[in-house]
């Protein structure tokens, strides 16, 4: 599986998600949670706790890996 959050190396930051078919299914079913509850959710990668996100980087060496991002489903 991979699913990976990397953010660019620039002042704009642009902000890349990096999935294949399993990635994929697992962020559907996070966001499908949270559009039937509400709260938020974490993915993080293995090095900080979860099993979510991978290490491994997947775009260029101008972005850099991202350890945890927060799902919010605002009210």
């Amino acid at each position: 599986m991979i699913l990976t959050v990397e953010k660019e190396n620039t002042e704009q930051g642009e902000i890349a998600i990096c999935f294949d078919d399993d990635g994929l299914a697992l962020l559907l079913k996070k966001l499908k949670f949270l559009e039937n509850n509400n709260g938020h959710l974490h993915l993080m990668t293995p090095s900080w706790g979860g099993n979510e996100l991978t290490e491994v980087p997947q775009g260029s060496d101008n972005y850099t890996l991202v350890n945890s991002v927060r799902l919010v489903k605002l009210k």
